[in-house]
Parts: structure tokens; C-alpha cells; sequence
């Protein structure tokens, strides 16, 4: 959309017409009659003109993996409002590229020096650009705007994994997603089991693996009880693990990794036990390629832990009736998981001010409502969490009959953490950590002890004490 031309008139006429009448002479037929010389025109004003403001031209990376047409509808509505109030600002919207490189071709183009001047990002990704040293840092430009931008409007642990060693923040959360446990009702009611409890603390693990092994059956079409994305060196672990009072990062050093402590190991003894045998959760090879989403709609798991970005899909493609409840306490109390997906400015960007200006209004009251219509995503602002709900409702029929609830009053309640972050986080969980979880937990070819021994690394390599040539040798040694 163009931005708005002033109005101003062509020119304005500037003349001056003198006359003067016949002048006569009296009476006199030989007398010719005279004319008063014209006056002399004055010349015309050349009209001022208007200095001509720039148009800066951003470009913004979206990430929208669930509802991606529902981001572009939000986008219709939003931006010509925005080029409204911001007549000298033209982004170009770049829908979510999807892709297993985008994080590597986006810090290549970033060190190229032609990257987007915002992006959104994900989970550990979100740190993995601030780590590299690619993002603006914001807290001079929050303090500067803090009326405006509302800092207290927000849950204070968001913002953990996105400060750097001065405490300053990089990113704003662009929402935050509550992990929870949806149910299929329809196949509750076939095995007469009760559906779970909708209130946070009213039910606990022992009662979830008691409620998953009603569902579990090893004859052909295998069934199990629940399942989320996989429980591997990453955020999903990591909110069971603190249900059990532990971390896999240390919170008071995070050179240091928290996965060797006795709770700790109680939590992934408890894991693998509900894998390799209890089978209540659903891994590895016997999914037969089929991943979350899918075994939930075709009735092969009864549960599944997942936040409110699923709730678009899941009301598009489940055929029976569903509702969600909170996750289970466990023996530490309650536990969630409070997503981290946050935007950036790029550092390089030639348009800091610019950009500051669209991220304020991609996190601001009005936008967080629209994430909500568009894209069923649960507001970061405190002030809009009642909105949740309402919106919905208002959307669909069906978010009547589910407990939405469930999703902001962990917020109210101040249940869940983000994701804990590693000093080299990519390293830690994606070459250290990663290859001990698959082999313990996805493959079941090796004890749990083995994780705490390549967590040990972790420390060793943020210290400096293994640099990133010796690292495949020190794991090749690990027993």
C-alpha cells in the first residue's frame, strides 16, 4: 500500500488588474478619447516545494509453520493500518521458507551482510543468532520506548534465554505456547476410562501413566497412550525433567549442564521405562514413519502433548470430539513448557529505527489479538490473555466445548519455564548431547547413564577445556 500524498493546491494566481475608464473630453468633437496605461503585472510566485521523505523499504522473515494461510490474512489486516500511521515504512513480508537449512542459510546471509532485518525464530534457534552475535540489542531502545513497549505486561522468565551476558534483551516474544495434553473424548467414552482433570495440580505422572496404559496395545494397529515430538536433548525433556526438580542446564551456569544430579536420572529412567517398557509413550521405529499429528487423528495414540499452535490443525483434521487438559504434576510439583518463539532485528540492518518500529507493532496489544484470530496463538502480554478464549469462541463453534482455559491460566498460576539455553547451546544439545538421548532413548540401545556422561561434556567444551577439533574424539571415548 502507498503512503498517503499531501494534498496541496497547483499554484495560486497572483495578479494585479488596474483600469481606469475613458477619459472623455467634454463637449469636444475634435478631442479623442485616451486610455490609463495598463499596471504593471506583478510576476508570479513559483509554488514551495514539499521536501520528499524517504520510503524505507523493509524486509521481514514471518515464521508460521501451522497456520500459514492464516498469517496471511492477519497480514491483509494488519499492514495497511500499519502503513497508515507509518507512511515512510514499506515491509515486505516474507512467508515462514520452512526447510531443515533455513537456519544456516539465514546466518550465511546474515554474515553476507543481506539478510532480512527481522526474522522470526523458534526454540533454541531464537538463541543460536544472538550467540552468533547477529542481533540488534533491544534494551536501549526498551528503555528508551519502556510507556510504549510495557515490559511488566509480559511473564519475566520469557525473556531468560534471550539476554545476553550484560543482562540486555535481543528478542521479543512474538507469542508463547503452553504445552498441555490434548484428548481424543470420543475414545475415552469407548473405554470407559474418565477424562483427565482440566486444572492445574489436580493430576500428577503416576496418574498420566495409569490413564496410558488403558490405551496401550502391542497387537496390530500397535496403540499407546500419548507421545509429543520426541523426547530428546531439547525443551521437551526438559519440562519433565523439572517436574522432577532438576535441568538439563544448570540455571546458575550455563557452562554447566544439570542432567548428571539423582533427580535428574530419576527423570529419564522414568522416560525410558514409558518407551522401552510400559510403552505408554510413542517413539522410535514401531511409529512407522507417521509423526504426531497423524497418530493422534488416526486414533493410534489417545493423548498427545502439544500447545496452542496445534489447535488450527486439530480442529481441521480430527474426526471426533477432543478437549485439552494441563500437563500432569510431577513428584516436584507442576511443570509446563512456555514457548520461547521470539523476533529479531539483524544487527546489520541499515534501518534500526525503522525496524524497532515493526517490531513494537508485531508485539503490541493490537497484533497479539489478530495472532489470536488468525493463528489460534496464545498473547505473550499478560493484558490480552483473557482474549484468548473470547476470540476463539467468537471464531469457531467448536472452541465452545474446549477448555481454552487450560492454556493462560498456567500463565495466571505462573506454571512453566522456557527453554533452558546452553552457553554454545547448538553444540551442547545438537553434537554432545543429541547422539546420548537418541542412542538411550529413540534407539533403546544403551543405559541412561550414558547421557550424563556426554553432559559431562558440556561443561568441558563452554569452559574451553575440549575446543570443537577434539570434540568427535573426546565422545569417540565416551564407554
Amino acid at each position: 500500500m502507498n503512503g498517503k500524498k499531501l494534498n496541496r493546491r497547483d499554484f495560486i494566481r497572483l495578479s494585479a488588474l488596474g483600469a481606469s475608464g475613458m477619459l472623455l473630453a467634454a463637449c469636444a468633437k475634435t478631442a479623442a478619447p485616451t486610455q490609463a496605461p495598463a499596471a504593471e503585472e506583478k510576476p508570479k510566485e513559483e509554488p514551495q516545494a514539499t521536501p520528499k521523505q524517504e520510503v524505507v523499504k523493509l524486509r521481514y522473515q514471518s515464521r508460521e509453520p501451522e497456520m500459514a494461510g492464516g498469517i496471511m490474512k492477519l497480514w491483509d489486516e494488519f499492514y495497511p493500518a500499519f502503513r497508515d500511521k507509518n507512511p515512510t515504512i514499506e515491509v515486505e513480508f516474507l512467508p515462514d521458507p520452512g526447510g531443515d537449512d533455513r537456519m544456516e542459510k539465514s546466518l550465511a546471509a546474515m554474515v553476507a551482510g543481506d539478510a532480512p532485518d527481522l526474522t522470526e525464530w523458534c526454540c533454541w534457534t531464537s538463541t543460536y543468532f544472538m550467540q552468533k552475535q547477529q542481533t540488534l540489542d533491544l534494551q536501549p531502545l526498551i528503555e528508551r520506548d519502556a510507556a510504549e513497549v510495557n515490559m511488566d505486561d509480559y511473564l519475566p522468565n520469557q525473556f531468560d534465554p534471550w539476554k545476553d551476558d550484560k543482562g540486555d534483551i535481543h528478542l521479543l516474544p512474538r507469542f508463547t505456547g503452553t504445552q498441555v495434553v490434548y484428548f481424543n473424548k470420543d475414545w475415552f467414552d469407548r473405554a470407559g476410562v474418565a477424562y483427565p482433570p482440566q486444572e492445574w495440580g489436580a493430576w500428577d505422572f503416576d496418574d498420566y501413566v495409569e490413564t496410558c496404559l488403558k490405551f496401550v496395545s502391542r497387537e496390530q494397529p500397535i496403540t499407546w497412550g500419548t507421545s509429543n515430538y520426541g523426547y530428546g536433548a531439547n525443551w521437551l525433556s526438559q519440562y519433565l525433567i523439572r517436574g522432577f526438580g532438576a535441568h538439563m542446564v544448570d540455571p546458575d551456569d550455563h557452562d554447566e549442564s544439570g542432567l548428571c544430579e539423582p533427580k535428574a536420572i530419576d527423570a529419564l529412567k522414568w522416560i525410558h521405562k514409558g518407551i522401552w517398557e510400559d510403552h505408554t509413550f510413542s517413539y522410535g521405529s514401531e511409529m512407522g514413519g507417521l509423526g504426531l499429528e497423524q497418530l493422534f487423528y488416526g486414533e493410534r495414540i489417545a493423548m498427545m502433548e502439544i500447545g496452542p499452535w496445534q489447535l488450527g490443525p486439530v480442529v481441521e483434521n480430527a474426526r471426533f470430539k477432543w478437549d485439552v487438559a494441563p500437563m500432569p504434576d510431577g513428584p516436584a510439583g507442576p511443570t509446563t513448557h512456555q514457548s520461547v518463539d521470539g523476533t529479531m532485528i539483524w544487527k546489520g540492518t541499515a534501518h534500526k529505527e525503522e525496524s524497532w518500529t515493526l517490531i513494537k507493532a508485531l508485539t503490541s496489544v493490537e497484533y497479539g489479538r489478530l495472532y489470536i484470530k488468525y493463528a489460534t496463538k496464545q498473547p505473550s502480554r499478560k493484558s490480552i490473555l483473557p482474549d484468548f478464549a473470547q476470540i476463539l469462541r467468537e471464531q469457531a463453534e467448536i472452541y465452545k466445548d474446549i477448555k481454552l482455559e487450560v492454556f493462560t491460566d498456567s500463565i495466571a498460576k505462573n506454571i512453566g519455564a522456557p527453554e533452558e539455553m546452553f552457553n554454545n547451546d547448538q553444540v551442547c544439545k545438537d553434537q554432545i548431547l543429541a547422539p546420548a538421548f537418541d542412542q538411550v532413548m529413540l534407539l533403546g540401545e544403551a543405559p541412561v547413564d550414558l547421557i550424563c556422561k556426554h553432559a559431562e561434556l558440556c561443561g568441558k567444551f563452554n569452559r574451553g577445556e575440549i575446543d570443537v577439533e577434539n570434540l568427535g574424539a573426546a565422545l569417540d571415548a565416551i564407554q
